[in-house]
Protein backbone atom coordinates (compact mmCIF):
# COMPACT_ATOMS: atom_id res chain seq x y z
CA UNK A 1 0.00 0.00 0.00
CA UNK A 2 1.37 3.43 -0.71
CA UNK A 3 1.28 6.82 1.72
CA UNK A 4 -1.55 8.91 1.82
CA UNK A 5 -0.71 12.45 -0.16
CA UNK A 6 -1.62 15.88 1.10
CA UNK A 7 -2.31 18.06 -1.79
CA UNK A 8 -2.82 21.86 -2.18
CA UNK A 9 -4.64 23.95 -4.44
CA UNK A 10 -4.01 27.60 -3.97
CA UNK A 11 -3.51 30.99 -5.46
CA UNK A 12 -5.85 33.70 -6.81
CA UNK A 13 -6.38 31.90 -10.19
CA UNK A 14 -9.46 30.11 -11.42
CA UNK A 15 -9.18 26.33 -11.34
CA UNK A 16 -8.70 25.17 -7.65
CA UNK A 17 -11.63 23.76 -7.03
CA UNK A 18 -11.59 22.39 -10.82
CA UNK A 19 -8.89 20.10 -10.43
CA UNK A 20 -10.15 19.05 -6.67
CA UNK A 21 -13.19 18.11 -8.30
CA UNK A 22 -11.20 16.04 -10.99
CA UNK A 23 -9.28 14.28 -8.59
CA UNK A 24 -12.26 13.18 -6.49
CA UNK A 25 -14.03 12.07 -10.06
CA UNK A 26 -10.86 10.09 -10.91
CA UNK A 27 -10.12 8.15 -7.47
CA UNK A 28 -14.25 7.49 -7.50
CA UNK A 29 -14.07 6.25 -10.95
CA UNK A 30 -11.09 4.40 -9.26
CA UNK A 31 -13.29 2.50 -6.77
CA UNK A 32 -11.86 5.36 -4.09
CA UNK A 33 -14.84 6.49 -1.73
CA UNK A 34 -14.90 10.06 -1.39
CA UNK A 35 -16.31 13.25 0.34
CA UNK A 36 -15.99 16.38 -0.95
CA UNK A 37 -16.79 18.95 1.74
CA UNK A 38 -17.33 22.40 0.49
CA UNK A 39 -17.07 25.55 3.01
CA UNK A 40 -18.18 29.20 2.47
CA UNK A 41 -20.51 28.48 -0.43
CA UNK A 42 -24.41 26.86 -0.89
CA UNK A 43 -25.63 24.34 -2.75
CA UNK A 44 -28.23 25.48 -4.50
CA UNK A 45 -25.35 27.24 -7.15
CA UNK A 46 -21.94 25.31 -7.29
CA UNK A 47 -22.15 22.97 -10.09
CA UNK A 48 -19.80 20.56 -8.45
CA UNK A 49 -22.37 19.95 -5.59
CA UNK A 50 -24.94 19.15 -8.39
CA UNK A 51 -22.48 16.55 -10.01
CA UNK A 52 -21.65 14.63 -7.12
CA UNK A 53 -25.41 14.30 -5.85
CA UNK A 54 -26.66 13.45 -9.85
CA UNK A 55 -24.41 10.45 -9.27
CA UNK A 56 -26.11 9.22 -6.26
CA UNK A 57 -23.46 6.88 -5.03
CA UNK A 58 -22.37 6.08 -0.94
CA UNK A 59 -19.16 6.34 -1.83
CA UNK A 60 -19.14 9.86 -2.89
CA UNK A 61 -20.50 11.71 -1.04
CA UNK A 62 -20.87 15.83 -0.52
CA UNK A 63 -21.58 18.35 1.93
CA UNK A 64 -21.65 22.65 1.65
CA UNK A 65 -20.92 25.09 4.53
CA UNK A 66 -21.75 28.00 2.94
CA UNK A 67 -24.46 31.17 1.84
CA UNK A 68 -26.70 29.91 -0.60
CA UNK A 69 -27.22 32.14 -3.32
CA UNK A 70 -30.29 34.27 -3.19
CA UNK A 71 -31.38 34.58 -6.69
CA UNK A 72 -31.18 30.54 -8.01
CA UNK A 73 -31.28 29.75 -11.36
CA UNK A 74 -30.48 33.00 -12.90
CA UNK A 75 -27.41 33.50 -14.99
CA UNK A 76 -24.08 34.78 -12.71
CA UNK A 77 -25.14 37.41 -9.80
CA UNK A 78 -28.08 39.75 -10.93
CA UNK A 79 -27.32 41.16 -7.26
CA UNK A 80 -24.10 42.38 -5.32
CA UNK A 81 -22.66 38.92 -4.84
CA UNK A 82 -24.04 38.54 -1.71
CA UNK A 83 -23.11 34.75 -1.24
CA UNK A 84 -19.81 35.55 -1.68
CA UNK A 85 -17.70 35.68 2.01
CA UNK A 86 -15.06 38.00 1.95
CA UNK A 87 -12.54 39.68 4.68
CA UNK A 88 -15.03 42.53 6.77
CA UNK A 89 -18.11 40.75 5.43
CA UNK A 90 -18.04 37.91 7.57
CA UNK A 91 -22.00 37.15 9.53
CA UNK A 92 -22.08 34.92 12.56
CA UNK A 93 -24.21 32.78 10.25
CA UNK A 94 -21.00 32.25 8.58
CA UNK A 95 -19.06 31.31 11.56
CA UNK A 96 -21.98 28.69 12.40
CA UNK A 97 -21.84 27.16 8.97
CA UNK A 98 -17.75 27.26 9.40
CA UNK A 99 -18.55 25.52 12.72
CA UNK A 100 -21.10 22.82 11.50
CA UNK A 101 -18.54 22.26 8.74
CA UNK A 102 -15.81 21.31 10.79
CA UNK A 103 -17.97 19.25 13.16
CA UNK A 104 -18.88 17.64 9.79
CA UNK A 105 -15.11 17.00 8.88
CA UNK A 106 -14.37 15.67 12.26
CA UNK A 107 -17.42 13.34 12.47
CA UNK A 108 -16.68 11.28 8.79
CA UNK A 109 -13.21 11.38 10.30
CA UNK A 110 -13.81 9.84 13.38
CA UNK A 111 -15.89 7.20 11.14
CA UNK A 112 -12.65 6.54 9.09
CA UNK A 113 -14.50 5.19 5.87
CA UNK A 114 -13.15 7.66 3.41
CA UNK A 115 -10.06 7.18 0.96
CA UNK A 116 -10.62 10.59 -0.35
CA UNK A 117 -11.19 13.62 1.38
CA UNK A 118 -11.73 17.07 -0.29
CA UNK A 119 -11.40 19.74 1.64
CA UNK A 120 -12.94 23.06 -0.72
CA UNK A 121 -12.12 26.70 0.10
CA UNK A 122 -10.97 25.20 4.00
CA UNK A 123 -8.12 27.79 2.66
CA UNK A 124 -10.32 30.28 3.03
CA UNK A 125 -11.55 29.55 6.43
CA UNK A 126 -8.30 29.16 7.76
CA UNK A 127 -7.34 32.83 6.97
CA UNK A 128 -11.20 34.20 8.03
CA UNK A 129 -12.00 32.74 10.80
CA UNK A 130 -8.94 33.17 12.93
CA UNK A 131 -10.62 31.58 15.76
CA UNK A 132 -10.55 28.12 13.32
CA UNK A 133 -7.05 28.08 13.06
CA UNK A 134 -6.17 25.60 15.75
CA UNK A 135 -8.94 23.08 15.52
CA UNK A 136 -8.54 22.90 11.24
CA UNK A 137 -5.11 22.08 11.77
CA UNK A 138 -5.79 19.24 14.56
CA UNK A 139 -8.38 17.48 12.17
CA UNK A 140 -5.56 17.62 9.68
CA UNK A 141 -3.00 16.35 11.88
CA UNK A 142 -5.76 13.58 12.57
CA UNK A 143 -7.00 11.73 9.32
CA UNK A 144 -6.13 8.29 8.76
CA UNK A 145 -2.83 6.95 7.76
CA UNK A 146 -4.36 5.92 4.33
CA UNK A 147 -6.50 8.30 3.85
CA UNK A 148 -5.62 11.10 1.25
CA UNK A 149 -6.45 15.12 1.12
CA UNK A 150 -7.14 17.69 -1.05
CA UNK A 151 -7.18 21.30 0.48
CA UNK A 152 -8.52 24.60 -1.64
CA UNK A 153 -8.34 27.99 -1.31
CA UNK A 154 -6.58 31.56 -1.60
CA UNK A 155 -3.11 31.86 -0.16
CA UNK A 156 -2.36 29.00 1.90
CA UNK A 157 -0.33 29.57 4.83
CA UNK A 158 3.52 27.80 5.79
CA UNK A 159 1.13 25.89 8.84
CA UNK A 160 -0.72 24.62 6.10
CA UNK A 161 1.88 24.07 2.88
CA UNK A 162 4.09 22.37 5.46
CA UNK A 163 1.44 19.56 6.21
CA UNK A 164 1.36 19.09 2.29
CA UNK A 165 2.80 16.68 -0.09
CA UNK A 166 1.91 18.88 -2.85
CA UNK A 167 1.37 22.44 -3.39
CA UNK A 168 0.26 23.78 -6.36
CA UNK A 169 -0.26 27.77 -7.11
CA UNK A 170 -2.86 28.38 -9.08
CA UNK A 171 -2.29 31.89 -10.82
CA UNK A 172 -4.12 34.20 -13.26
CA UNK A 173 -2.48 35.25 -16.19
CA UNK A 174 -5.65 36.83 -18.17
CA UNK A 175 -9.21 35.98 -16.84
CA UNK A 176 -12.68 36.68 -18.31
CA UNK A 177 -13.45 39.10 -15.61
CA UNK A 178 -10.96 41.38 -16.63
CA UNK A 179 -12.40 42.27 -20.00
CA UNK A 180 -16.08 42.62 -18.17
CA UNK A 181 -17.60 38.89 -18.80
CA UNK A 182 -19.43 37.61 -15.65
CA UNK A 183 -19.14 34.54 -14.20
CA UNK A 184 -20.58 31.08 -16.60
CA UNK A 185 -22.67 28.58 -15.28
CA UNK A 186 -20.71 25.15 -15.85
CA UNK A 187 -17.41 26.89 -16.68
CA UNK A 188 -17.19 29.38 -13.06
CA UNK A 189 -19.57 27.79 -11.13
Amino acid sequence: MTRAVFLTFTGDGKGKTSSAAGIALRAWGQGRRVLFISFLKGSNIAGEYKAIKRINDPNFQVYTFGRECPYPGTECCPGQQECIIRAGKVSEEDYNQVKLGLDQLRNEMAAGRWDLIVLDEIINVYNLFDSCREEILQLLDQRKADSDLVLTGRNSSPELNSRADLVSEIKVLKHPYQSGMMAKRGIDY
